[in-house]
């Protein structure tokens, strides 16, 4: 029994040994592919700001093979641009083996499970035949969280030509836990927390811990974005509007009041935005930070740890 106890736990020190050297081999390939900018302007100015990095980019539960092309990564991003995708995907680490595909099924069609599985059979993220049923190939996934960060940061890669780290730690910080992505745009600091749950899942602790590590990095602009196309007001905004007062007091009604930027993309003060899905995550960030682009022309952005 010890014995057996002992080759399952190497068993899987192997594997998270492999995905580690599949993610530094892949980090090492698109530094000397030139196609995505290099961190390293980054990473210099975050030690500028006396900030010791611990580790970044070691994500070891994302939905890729650790054989995956640069070409199946392009695939998987494009397939991940799709909302009803990402659904999916929760649903199949939820559900990751099956008959039939029913359990996928809660926010697409039973045509549009089996043509996400065919795509994700070819990249060989999951086995699917349609008399045997599908398998998940990729073990030790247990949320899609760290996916959605590899997306989020692959964004700011790929669309903003921006140097950025994901799942980022630092040494000796207050609030400590992960940065879940930083970008450098425009030679201003770029802080993103990533949320896969929806907004019924988010509580007063992530927003009140989102917000001490403001005060840690120091970002010149923050975005809290919540994967969903459900509205933000009646809880996001409650949320947050609810933690300006708790630290500001009264004043917070006025001087960190969250006001809304368009739909449902909400702002306070031009520096923190809250952000969903809707009407595309990469149109949404786009939409943010050119507000806060145009405004800190205009004048200097009040948010709290500028203060």
């Amino acid at each position: 029994m010890e014995e057996s106890t002992r080759l399952e736990k190497l068993e899987k020190a192997v594997e998270e040994l492999k995905k580690e050297l599949y993610l530094l081999r892949r980090y090492v390939e698109a530094l000397h592919s030139g196609k995505y900018p290099s961190p390293i302007p980054l990473l210099q100015h975050l030690a500028q700001r006396g900030l010791t990095i611990l580790q970044h980019d070691r994500n070891t539960q994302l939905l890729l093979p650790h054989s995956a092309l640069e070409k199946q990564e392009d695939e998987f991003f494009e397939l991940l641009r799709r909302y009803s995708f990402r659904l999916f995907l929760r649903d199949l680490i939820r559900y990751p083996e099956g008959r039939g595909v029913k359990a996928l099924c809660r926010y697409c069609s039973p045509a549009t499970a089996r043509k996400y599985l065919k795509r994700l059979s070819a990249l060989k993220i999951a086995t699917y035949d349609p008399r045997k049923g599908y398998r998940l190939l990729i073990n030790g996934v247990a949320s899609f969280g760290p996916t959605l960060e590899w997306y989020v940061g692959q964004i700011f890669a790929r669309c903003f030509s921006a140097p950025v780290i994901t799942s980022v730690k630092f040494k000796d910080t207050t609030t400590g836990g992960d940065y879940d992505v930083i970008a450098l745009l425009e030679q201003r600091l770029v802080y993103v927390e990533v949320k896969s749950s929806p907004p019924r899942g988010v509580e007063k602790p992530a927003v009140r811990a989102f917000v001490d590590r403001l005060y840690d990095l120091q970002p010149d602009v923050a975005l809290f974005f919540v994967d969903t196309e459900l509205r933000m007001k009646d809880k996001m905004v409650v949320l947050f509007a609810e933690e300006m007062e708790r630290r500001f007091g009264r004043e917070a009604r006025k001087k960190w009041k969250v006001k809304r930027l368009i739909n449902e993309l909400f702002h306070v003060n031009h520096g923190i935005y809250i952000v969903n899905s809707k009407k595309g995550v990469v149109a949404n960030f786009r939409r943010c930070l050119s507000d806060f682009r145009r405004h800190r022309k205009l004048n200097r952005v009040m948010v709290p740890w500028s203060c």
